[in-house]
Formats: C-alpha cells, structure tokens, sequence
C-alpha cells in the first residue's frame, strides 16, 4: 500500500514528524491534524520502508502504530534502539492495544509515550509538542555541552602556547638585553649592531604573537565586531607591504605586489589580521633569496586575493588539518627560527567565515605554498 502523505521532509526549518501506520486513512487524518499544527509530516505504511526513510533523513518524532504486518512497532522501536544513530530519537506509540501488559512491554522497547487509539486530537498534538520541546532541549544542552568542551580545550591551548611559545622570543629578548647592559664596553659597534637586530627580530615576533593571541581571545569571547565595508584590496596589501617590507628585506626575501583595483565587502581590521598572518607566514617559510608575491583580482564573482611563497612547502599531512579548528596546529620554527603559535590560519578561517569569506592552501613539499582567499564583492554600487 501506498501513502498519499509526502515521503519527504516539504519544508525546512520546521519539525519533522514521521508517521508509521499500515492503514492509508489513519495516515491522512493523522497527516492533516499534525500539517495544521505546521509541522513538516511524512509517512511510511510498514516497519522497512519506515527504517529506510529514517536512514534518509532522521525525522524529530516517530509516531508509530503497532499492529502492521511483517515487522510491528515494537520491532521497529527496538532496532531504532539498537543503532547509535537513532537510539535517542522520540518513538511514541499510537495503537488500540491498552492493556497493561503491551503499554509496559512498549516502554521497555524504548517507546517514550503510548497513545490510544481512538486518539482524542487535543491529546494527541499537546503530547506530540511537548515530546518536541523536549527533543529542542536535549539538542540544545548536548551542542551547549560540545561548545563548553571545545571552549575548555581552546582555553587550555591557549595558556599552552603561552607557556611555550611565548617563552622563546622572551629568553631570547633577555637574555640578548642583559648581556648589552652587563657587558657593553666588551662589544664592538658590529657586535652591538648585530645583537639589537636579533632583539628587534625577538621583539616583533613576540609582538606577532600576542596579537594573535589577543584576537583569537576576542573572536572566541564575542568582543569582535563585525563591521562591514568596502575595502579597496590593492591599497590594503599595499599598506601591509611597508609593514613587513623591513623583515623581507633583512633576510634577503623579494616581496612583490601584482593587483587590480579590486574591491571587496568585509571588516577591514579582519582582513588586516588575515593578510598580515599570511604574509608573515609567507616570509617566515620562505628562505633568503626567495619570494613572496601577493596578487589581487576579481574572479568568478568574488574578490581573490594570492599569496604566493617560494618556501618550504607543505605537506598533504599538514595540509589536511592547516584549518582545523582542534586540530594539532602547525607551529614549526621558520627558515631563520621564527616561532609562532599555529593559530593564525585558523583564527584565518573562522574570521573569513564571519564576513561569507573563505581561504584554501595549495602546496608540495619544497616548491612553495599558495594561500587563496575570496571575498564578496559589494552588492551595489552604494553598499
């Protein structure tokens, strides 16, 4: 038999509600009653084809009848028990059998509720909601539970690279400075010379990392706005060129820009953190007498904007988690020891996601690395 109830979830964005009955009139009723109520109904007339339409698509409720032929309702409750998939989701029996004994051998097949047949319409939909709601609430302790943990773990890997990474750039930064103060007439102008670039080298990439410490801080505690608004791509790049001009051309690195007056729709202190931490990537795994390349221009209808290396390269290992939020992070010292703390292409990607942006990597080890990031265009000529 065939039901005239839609076998697929209609619209999205409402509750799901699976009906399991081998009788074609007790499926239009129940249909009609729960559509009026604005939830989204399907419905299957025997324990298989209700299994496989689960398998499909999990609805959020399964109201299920008994008494069909092949396999009853309380076989298919006990496989829906028996898979982890499904174990948890809500099976409320809609059936004639009252007795006490088959209400009890329901329960203790998983079933959370037993209506009877004939069911009175009020009951039926008040007990349907409240199953709902309580499905809507383990959801949301469960994903607030996840988040609490993922929040924990982002803690402890923060005071982690604290601990860790922060400590190097620091001794080196003392220990240079002390040895200046104890012993300056013993140096010669060279010597002196020599030290202080180490210092200035040791001070900016403390400074680089605290400052992505700081911003995966705000991203993470909600004290980032978002505020969105053209960006001239070419005279941003341009602007963060001078920036690490200096560090190229101390370790012998060629930087170059190649743009096409490019405009993109995003927050403009969020692209700042995102092309400064791809550019200091860049130089960082790039060894003297190689280049950096930074290339800007509109494509597929999306502002594009390259960074080209002549690194190291990356492996597909690290490839595959260079994004991944929980992931071990890359953080390996740079061709002249620069340290980092691994999170700036995550704090990356999350900060794109905000502002319908995206970033991807393309490497081999040895030949390089290009990091590609896309923004919106403005949506009119006023946005």
């Amino acid at each position: 038999m065939k039901s005239s109830i839609p076998l697929v979830k209609p619209v999205s964005g409402k509750s799901y509600i699976l009906l399991v009955d081998d009788t074609e009139a007790n499926l239009r009723v129940l249909g009609s009653l729960l559509r009026a109520e604005g939830w989204a109904v399907a419905a299957a007339t025997n324990g298989a084809q209700a299994l496989e339409l689960i398998r499909r698509r999990q609805p959020d409720l399964v109201l299920l009848d008994v008494m069909m032929p092949e396999m009853d309702g309380f076989e298919v409750c006990r496989r829906l028990r028996a898979d982890s998939a499904t174990r948890d989701l809500p099976v409320l029996f809609i059936t004639a059998l009252t007795e006490e004994e088959n209400i009890v051998h329901g329960f203790n097949e998983g079933g959370q509720d037993y209506i009877a047949k004939p069911f009175r319409h009020a009951e039926l939909v008040a007990r349907v909601r409240t199953h709902l709601a309580l499905r809507e609430a383990t959801i949301r302790a469960e994903t607030q539970a996840a988040d609490l943990t993922q929040l924990n773990a982002d803690k402890d890997r923060f005071f982690s690279i604290i601990a860790h990474d922060l400590r190097s750039p620091l001794a080196g930064l003392l220990g240079l400075s002390e040895a200046l103060v104890t012993n300056l007439p013993e140096f010669t102008r060279d010597e002196i010379a020599e030290s202080t670039a180490e210092m200035a080298k040791s001070a900016r990439n403390l400074f680089l990392l605290l400052e992505n410490l700081l911003e995966w801080s705000q991203l993470h505690t909600g004290r980032m706005e978002c505020r969105l608004e053209k960006l001239e791509l070419q005279n941003l790049l341009a602007e963060l060129m001078e920036l690490f001009n200096p560090s190229a051309l101390h370790k012998g690195i060629n930087l170059r820009l190649e743009t096409n007056p490019t405009t993109a729709w995003g927050d403009r202190r969020m692209a700042h953190v995102v092309f400064r931490n791809l550019l200091s990537n860049a130089i960082k795994f790039t060894a003297p007498g190689g280049s950096v390349t930074l290339r800007c221009l509109p494509k597929d209808g999306r502002a594009v904007v390259e960074v080209v290396d002549t690194g190291e390269g990356l492996s597909p290992a690290d490839l595959k988690n260079l994004f991944v939020r929980g992931a071990k992070p890359l953080s390996k010292p740079g061709t002249a020891g620069e340290r980092g703390t691994g999170l700036g292409l995550v704090l990356c990607r999350e900060l794109l996601e905000r502002v319908d942006g995206a970033i991807s990597a393309r490497s081999q080890s040895g030949q390089g690395s290009v990091f590609t990031v896309s923004l919106p265009l403005p949506k009119t000529a006023n946005a």
